[in-house]
């Protein structure tokens, strides 16, 4: 797809004390695992707290140049990098994501007809929603709205909500794709990874 995905690598795993995006999983980690799934679209780019620590990971990388900003400003430095109008933006703590999963969600782009607004406008934002809760780490964001978080930066505004407010922005239910949010599961904490090793 000409899609761009990019994944938020870059969080402080507070709760669960290292590192998650280099979790063992399957017999590789939680960053390998969702970039192998994400084989079908044009790029991946991660988002990371540390250059050095992803040097040889094998995929482009971009850095914060704002710390502490959280994933807005891992998302404004991915639609920087990016070279396709949309990228899809994905946590690097959600191993269950799957390609046919990723791939239907994004098959929206497919018809824009449906997607544009009255006044003829492509959607901004397309944010996956599960269980009526906004995903805003499993969602499609245009280029176009470089100049709303380039503000928002500016205005030490963090939260990625808030620029739904400002573009024109299309829901998409997970329920909608045939999926549940067992798909989008994150994993946060130790007992949560305990857990998920057991079962797979």
């Amino acid at each position: 797809m000409e899609i761009t995905v990019g994944i938020l690598a870059g969080g402080k795993s507070t709760r669960m004390g290292i590192n998650k995006a280099f979790l063992p999983f399957r017999e590789t980690s939680f960053i390998e695992t969702i970039a192998e799934e994400c084989e079908d679209f044009s790029k991946i780019i991660l988002s990371v707290n540390d250059l050095e620590t992803y040097k040889n990971i094998g995929y482009e990388l971009v850095q914060d140049e704002k710390s502490g900003f959280g994933p807005l400003e891992g998302v404004y430095q991915i639609l920087k990098k990016a070279d396709t109008k949309f990228a899809l933006i994905l946590a690097a703590d959600m191993p269950y994501i799957n390609k046919n999963f990723l791939n239907k969600f994004c098959s929206c782009l497919d018809n824009p007809v449906l997607l544009r607004n009255d006044q003829g406008e492509m959607p901004g934002c397309i944010v996956l929603r599960a269980d009526n809760m906004l995903e805003p780490l499993c969602s499609l964001y245009s280029r176009t709205t470089l100049p709303f978080l380039k503000e928002m930066r500016e205005q030490e505004e963090h939260k990625l909500r808030m620029l739904y407010e400002r573009v024109y922005t299309r829901y998409i239910d997970i329920e909608s794709l045939g999926y549940t949010k067992q798909i989008i599961t994150n994993i946060n904490t130790q007992e949560e990874y305990k857990k998920i090793i057991e079962a797979n």
